[in-house]
């Protein structure tokens, strides 16, 4: 199991919150049928963000599984900020 230190949680916190403002962004400037495209966009750019967070640690141990967690939450946080923009208009 790993350790709190080797999950490196404000490096997750801040690629959620890359994400999350990536997001809102998008939420707010692109409309229509664009939108799906630029969310597309978003999740690869939080990607990016991710890999970056992650290979700036330098550890190898969890490599995987620190971005597993956090390109998915950066999906995660993408997705309801979406939901919340449809339902709320």
């Amino acid at each position: 199991m790993p350790t709190a230190h080797s999950w490196h949680i404000p490096r997750l916190i801040i690629a959620w919150a890359v994400a999350a403002v990536i997001g809102i962004l998008v939420t707010v400037f692109a409309s229509g049928e664009a939108r799906f495209a630029w969310l597309v966009f978003a999740i690869g750019l939080s990607t990016l963000v991710t890999f970056a967070l992650q290979l700036g640690t330098a550890q190898r141990v969890g490599f995987i599984t620190r971005v597993a967690a956090s390109v998915a939450g950066s999906v995660l946080v993408i997705a309801v900020i979406d939901v919340v923009a449809i339902l709320f208009p």
